[in-house]
């Protein structure tokens, strides 16, 4: 089973657009019994919120659904739980580092490292772009899984 742990600053947004676009993905291509993925934040900033309502949205729109799913914090336990440990942007890299201390087993990625065109995914948030936010992480979440099926 290969366990995957989307990271992103405050779990409301970017991270979970992640974890349940991954789900649908491995849904739809019937390998829901090879993977456990969730998602988490860096900061306890947005600890025990729902996803953002505009990411919410923006799932919707395409059929993906997120109820149940409330922000929790990064844990240096996390390490040992997860093969691949998926950030959004380089900023998140740091501070899992830093909570982590080192990736000795290089198990830390950004999402969109997998792709032919490795770039920081901009927080939502601030950019209110979610169409572009859910495009880009969209790229990565099937180059992942590619990625992962030819290992």
């Amino acid at each position: 089973m290969t366990k995957v742990l989307f990271v992103c600053y405050g779990n409301i947004c970017r991270s979970p657009m992640g974890e349940f676009i991954l789900k649908d993905l491995v849904k739809k291509n019937n390998l829901e019994d090879k993977f456990k993925i969730e998602s988490a934040g860096t900061s306890a900033e947005e600890l025990g919120n729902p996803v953002y309502y505009l990411a919410k949205e923006k799932l919707k729109e395409h059929n993906i659904f997120c109820n149940g799913k409330f922000a929790r914090q990064l844990n240096k336990n996390d390490y040992e739980k997860y093969d691949y440990i998926l950030a959004m942007e380089e900023s998140n890299v740091r501070e899992i580092n830093r909570i982590f201390n080192k990736d000795t087993e290089g198990k830390v990625y950004r999402l969109l490292d997998f792709t032919q065109n490795p770039r920081d995914i901009d927080d939502p948030w601030y950019t209110r772009d979610f169409d572009r936010t859910y495009n880009e992480i969209l790229e990565g979440c099937r180059v992942f899984l590619k990625y992962i099926s030819e290992k």
